[in-house]
C-alpha cells in the first residue's frame, strides 16, 4: 500500500515533478508509478550533472575552430621563389596587352582561316627535345590536315617508301634510328614463346611504364598477332635500314584521321630569364621548323597563367575563325584522330571548355606546396570547378571572352584554375569533363588509345614508342574493349554543388 505521502507527489503535475535532492551522479529520483518516466528523469539528471563537462567540450570546440579559422585566413609568408607577393601587380594588362604589340618571335606557320582544330604547346626554351618528339610522332597527323602538299608526300611514302632529305617526313609512321639503337622496347624473336605467345617478362616491357603499373593494369591485346608484328619489327631492328619498318606499317584500325578538318600545330614559350631574348638555338629551331611563338615574359612555372593568357591572345588575333584550340603539355602525347572523334559530336556554336573535371578542390596554404595558393591571392573555400591543366580545348567562342575577362580580373597563378575556373564562371561557361582526358599518368599501351585523346608524363622515348605501337595494325586490332577504370581511373566528384 503506497503512503498518503507518495499518493499526494504522484497527483502533481509532470511540469512539476522534482528530484528531492540535489541531481548527481549518485543522486537518488524519488519513484514514480511509471518505470519509463523513472528512467527519463534518471538520465535528465545524470546530464544536469555532466552540465559542466559538457560546457567545457563546447568552449573548446569554438576555441578550435577561431583557431582554425585564424590560421586559414592568415597571410602566410610566400617561399623565395615565390614571385607573387603582397605588393606584386596582379593587373593582367600590365603583362597581356590587347592593343600592344609583344611578340618576340613569330612563327611562319599561319593559319589560313578554316581551321578546325590549332594545337598550342606551351613548352620552355630548353625542352627542344620534347618539341622534335612531338613534331615527329602526333604532330605528324596534325600536318597531314595542314595542307595538301604534306598529304601527297604522305601518300608517297607509304606507297613506296621513297627516301626523303628531311627528318620529319622520313619519320612518318617510322621508328627513329637512333630508338632502334637502343635496347629495343619492341619484341624480340627470344621474347616470342615457342607456343607463339607473348611471353610475361616481354608484355611488362612493352606495356607497363617505369615499374609504376604492374600486371594487373596492362591492358588487353591478342599475343598471337603482336607476335608476328614483331617479326617485321625485329628485322629493321637488325638491319637498321634507314630505321624504317617498311610497307608493314600501316594506319592504326582506331579512330580514322579526318584529312577535311584542318589544323595546325605551334609552340608557344617565354624568356629564360629578365635579361635574355630568344636565343641563338631557338632562333635555329625557327628557322627549320617555323612554328614556334615567343612571347614577352619570363618563362616560369609560375607564369603559366601569363602563357596562356598570351597563347589566347595569339590565336584571338591570327586564328579568328578556329573552331576549338587544344592547349597540351609538352608531356602529353595527343591522340588527334581520338580528339576529332570527339569535337565532331559537340555543336560549334557551343561555348565549350573540355577536360579533366576537378570539383570542389581547395586551396592549398602549405608554402611548400607546387600549388600554393597564399589566402592574400585566393580568399575563397574552394575554387570553382576546372579542367587539368595537363591539356584541354576551348571553343573558338570562347577566347575573346575568357581575354576580356582577365583584363578586369586579378592575375592567380595557378593557370588551370584562373582560366578554366576563375574566367570560365565569369563568362557563364561551364567545363566539361571527358574520358579523354587525364591528370594521371597512363600506360604506354596502344590498347587504352582506343578511347583516350591524351597520356600525359611522357618522355620523348615513350612518345616515339607508342606512336610506333599505335601503326603496327597486328597490335591495335586486336584490342579488346575497355572498361571506364582502364580508360582512366579518376572519377570527378561533388560537381554538381560546386559551380
Amino acid at each position: 500500500m503506497l503512503s498518503k505521502k507518495f499518493q499526494a507527489r504522484t497527483a502533481v503535475p509532470y511540469k512539476e515533478l522534482h528530484c528531492s535532492a540535489p541531481p548527481s551522479f549518485g543522486g537518488k529520483i524519488q519513484p514514480l508509478d511509471s518505470p519509463g518516466e523513472t528512467n527519463f528523469l534518471a538520465m535528465l539528471g545524470r546530464l544536469r550533472s555532466s552540465r559542466p563537462l559538457l560546457l567545457v567540450a563546447v568552449v573548446v570546440c569554438i576555441i578550435l575552430y577561431m583557431a582554425g579559422h585564424r590560421l586559414s585566413s592568415v597571410s602566410i609568408e610566400p617561399p623565395s621563389f615565390f614571385p607573387w607577393t603582397t605588393t606584386s601587380d596582379r593587373n593582367v594588362s600590365a603583362y597581356v596587352s590587347t592593343a600592344k604589340q609583344t611578340l618576340l618571335l613569330t612563327p611562319r606557320e599561319r593559319c589560313s582561316g578554316d581551321e578546325f582544330l590549332v594545337v598550342v604547346v606551351p613548352s620552355s626554351p630548353g625542352n627542344s627535345q620534347r618539341r622534335k618528339a612531338i613534331r615527329n610522332t602526333y604532330g605528324q597527323w596534325i600536318r597531314q590536315v595542314d595542307s595538301a602538299t604534306t598529304t601527297r608526300k604522305l601518300m608517297q611514302l607509304s606507297d613506296g617508301w621513297n627516301t626523303l632529305n628531311n627528318e620529319d617526313e622520313e619519320s612518318i609512321y617510322v621508328v627513329r634510328k637512333d630508338y632502334l639503337d637502343h635496347p629495343s622496347p619492341l619484341l624480340t624473336n627470344s621474347e616470342v614463346s615457342a607456343a607463339g605467345g607473348v611471353s610475361q617478362g616481354m608484355t611488362r616491357e612493352l606495356f607497363s611504364l617505369d615499374g609504376e603499373h604492374d600486371m594487373k593494369d596492362n591492358l588487353p591485346i591478342s599475343a598471337k598477332s603482336a607476335s608476328d608484328e614483331t617479326k617485321t619489327a625485329t628485322t629493321a631492328s637488325v638491319h637498321r635500314t634507314r630505321g624504317r619498318l617498311g610497307p608493314r606499317v600501316q594506319l592504326s584500325t582506331f579512330a580514322e584521321l579526318n584529312r577535311t578538318l584542318k589544323g595546325k600545330l605551334f609552340f608557344i614559350l617565354g624568356r629564360e630569364n629578365s635579361e635574355s631574348g630568344v636565343s641563338a638555338s631557338l632562333m635555329n629551331e625557327q628557322e627549320v621548323y617555323g612554328d614556334i611563338i615567343v612571347e614577352d615574359f619570363v618563362d616560369t612555372y609560375q607564369n603559366l597563367t601569363l602563357k596562356s593568357l598570351f597563347m589566347i591572345k595569339y590565336i584571338t588575333n591570327h586564328c579568328p575563325d578556329v573552331k576549338y584550340v587544344a592547349k597540351v603539355d609538352d608531356d602529353v602525347f595527343l591522340h588527334v584522330p581520338n580528339l576529332q572523334r570527339t569535337l565532331t559530336t559537340k555543336d560549334t556554336s557551343e561555348k565549350l571548355i573540355l577536360g579533366c573535371l576537378f570539383c570542389y578542390v581547395r586551396p592549398i596554404l602549405n608554402p611548400t606546396s607546387k600549388w600554393f595558393s597564399p589566402r592574400y591571392m585566393y580568399q575563397g573555400d574552394h575554387y570553382p570547378n576546372y579542367v587539368s591543366g595537363t591539356s584541354y580545348v576551348l571553343s573558338g567562342n570562347v577566347l575573346t571572352p575568357l581575354l576580356a575577362a582577365a583584363i578586369h580580373t586579378p592575375l592567380f597563378h595557378l593557370e588551370d584554375v584562373f582560366i578554366t575556373g576563375i574566367l570560365a564562371r565569369m563568362i557563364g561557361v561551364k567545363p566539361q569533363d571527358s574520358m579523354d582526358f587525364s591528370y594521371q599518368t597512363r600506360p604506354t599501351n596502344p590498347c587504352l588509345y582506343q578511347t583516350a585523346s591524351m597520356g600525359h608524363e611522357m618522355e620523348p622515348l615513350q612518345m616515339y614508342k607508342l606512336w610506333n605501337m599505335l601503326h603496327l595494325r597486328g597490335m591495335t586490332s586486336s584490342c579488346k574493349p575497355l572498361t571506364a577504370a582502364q580508360i582512366r581511373r579518376y572519377t570527378p566528384s561533388k560537381c554538381d554543388a560546386n559551380r
